[in-house]
């Protein structure tokens, strides 16, 4: 009686022992974790799933117990990285608080204020929007096309050439830029003009201008006399020179504000090209690099 008895005790042990090793798959023969559903029921009878089979499955890895949703072999508690196009984590809204929901518990707040900082994240105490940085204005255009500025006359300076434009926020053919949202963006201008002879105590204006208000932001000045003195009769009076000069201003701007940069020149009684070359592709000519403009979001 004793043998028997023991028998029977050993048994219902061995198939719970089995039990605890097993691994079960829905919609799949061949499971792959302790725990392995195959949503569109793809996955081959033997051997390991392609990615793409993957893509659709859900599976509790049998060594660690993460979960991957389209993923084998999870590194996280929750590994949703997946071959799929559609790895996106949809979030839902708490009324829990932070120190309840505790630490590290994120939540998608419908009730968020101000409008469109949604996500929030938990520290244990208070709920923090979370922050997602914008890709920042970073503009870089330079002239290759002639252009005169006129005498006395502030001119806007159109017809650049893109360099570069990390937010679309610059029109090169109207000379326009258009603040992508509120903050303080810093404009550096550098100009040149041909050769000429120039009056003394004259002066280059830069202007940055706000076209829609037709208002002047910001000006920096630049004041200019002959080289050399002597009378009527003397070459050196009347020697040609370039004029030209840098400006930077920083500006506060809102959302939207349109900023645009104009010369004003009485260097002489007439109209004077800036100095430009068209063969862009000639860094070494004597006449390129002279006219540019960078602006640049902080």
């Amino acid at each position: 009686m004793r043998k028997k008895t023991h028998k029977a005790l050993i048994l219902p042990c061995c198939f719970f022992i089995g039990i605890l090793n097993a691994q079960v798959g829905m919609g799949t023969s061949n499971p792959q974790g302790i725990l392995h559903v195959d949503g569109a029921k793809d996955n081959s009878a033997s051997g390991v799933p392609t990615a793409t089979q993957v893509s659709n499955d859900v599976i509790v890895n049998k060594t660690t117990g993460f979960i991957g949703a389209g993923v084998l072999n999870p590194k996280v508690q929750l590994d949703i990285r997946s071959a799929g196009s559609e790895n996106a984590l949809g979030l839902g809204t708490t009324m829990m608080s932070a120190a309840t929901a505790g630490a590290g518990a994120t939540r998608y707040d419908i009730n968020s204020v101000p409008v469109g900082a949604k996500i929030e994240v938990s520290d244990g105490a208070v709920w923090h929007k979370a922050y997602i940085a914008p890709q920042k204005a970073v503009i870089v255009v330079r002239k290759i096309v002639s252009q005169s500025i006129p005498s006395a006359s502030a001119t806007t300076i159109i017809n650049w050439n893109e360099v570069r434009d990390m937010s679309n926020s610059f029109d090169p053919s109207s000379g326009e830029f258009t603040a992508p949202r509120d903050g303080t963006y810093t404009f550096l201008l550098t100009f040149n003009f041909n050769g000429a002879v120039i009056s003394d105590g004259s002066r280059v204006e830069s202007q940055f201008y706000n076209p829609a208000t037709g208002t002047v932001l910001a000006s920096v000045y630049k004041t200019f006399g002959q080289s050399m003195t002597g009378t009527a009769d003397d070459a050196n009076a009347i020697r040609s020179t370039q004029a030209g000069g840098s400006s930077t201003v920083t500006l506060t701007l809102t959302a939207g504000t349109k900023v645009s940069v104009r010369l004003y020149q009485n260097l002489t009684s007439g109209a004077i090209p800036l100095r430009v070359t068209t063969d862009s592709s000639n860094p070494a000519n004597p006449d390129d690099g002279f006219n540019n403009l960078t602006i640049i979001e902080h």
